[in-house]
């Protein structure tokens, strides 16, 4: 497991996704990195016109570095890992909201473990004024549901992993988003309960996984009509408590190191 934080921070996630798709970028944000932006506009071969974001919550590097394996299917579509450092406090509201702003906490104003309306611009803000058909599907009570509430998009609130994938695959075919946003956390109820590396949570690590293969098959499905980034994009860790449960928020290193995967299609 590393013993350092990893060098990128997450408020480069929306410059990146959104460079990719030559549009404006939320004001005020952090600049795409730009070696990430480099391969993957040269890798989609022009500019982005439909973009999936699965993101599985709480799967932290630690997880991937332990359990690789687990993630192989999420690696059959991908063509790049790019190591991230969560933020402060490394909860999904925090981070999420700094993933789709560009923004630290102290720009977007959500520093702890509370779910607002966000009023400042964000990703989906940016979207929406580009004219892009956009949705966000999420398990019942997601922080996606609230954070990025009241917009001009359509909401899918559903009880689990294995109905969200199902449901992402019924919009994929009717070809009806440029934009999906996809959040589960199998995983991080898993882990809370029974601790990160706990058969219950290692096995929502794989169906998430699972459900992000099924997705990329449908995306590779569309190759030739659509330039398509997919991105696997977790938001934080989890590390072990007394009692064998798991929990985030701090500043360890398994709360606050996370690798994306990015797929061109």
């Amino acid at each position: 497991m590393a013993d350092h934080y990893n060098k990128y921070g997450l408020k480069h996630f929306a410059g990146i996704v959104a460079d990719c798709m030559g549009m404006a970028l939320p004001e005020p944000y952090a600049e795409p990195i730009p070696w990430v932006l480099e391969i993957l506009k040269a890798r989609l071969g022009g500019r982005a016109d439909r973009v999936v974001l699965y993101h599985a919550d709480a799967v932290g590097m630690h997880i991937w570095q332990k359990y690789t394996h687990l993630l192989a299917p999420v690696y059959l579509h991908s063509s790049m890992t790019v190591p991230f450092v969560s933020t402060v406090e490394s909860v999904t509201p925090v981070a999420h909201a700094t993933m789709y702003t560009g923004m630290d906490p102290e720009g977007h104003g959500i520093r702890t473990y509370e779910r607002p309306q966000l009023t400042c611009e964000t990703l989906f803000d940016r979207w929406i004024a580009e004219g892009k058909k956009v949705c966000i599907i999420a398990q019942t009570d997601s922080t996606f549901l609230h954070i990025f509430a009241g917009r001009d998009l359509d909401y899918f609130e559903l009880p689990n992993n294995v109905e969200i994938v199902d449901k992402a695959l019924e919009l994929i075919a009717a070809d009806s988003y440029d934009v999906i946003s996809i959040h589960t956390f199998d995983y991080d109820d898993a882990a809370h309960a029974f601790g990160p590396e706990s058969k219950q949570a290692l096995n929502a690590v794989s169906l998430e996984a699972e459900g992000f293969h099924r997705i990329a098959g449908a995306l590779e499905n569309c190759r030739g009509q659509h330039k398509i980034l997919l991105t696997y994009s977790p938001d934080h860790g989890q590390h072990p408590v007394m009692g064998g449960t798991g929990q985030h928020g701090s500043k360890q290193i398994e709360d606050m190191n996370i690798v994306h995967f990015y797929a061109t299609i």
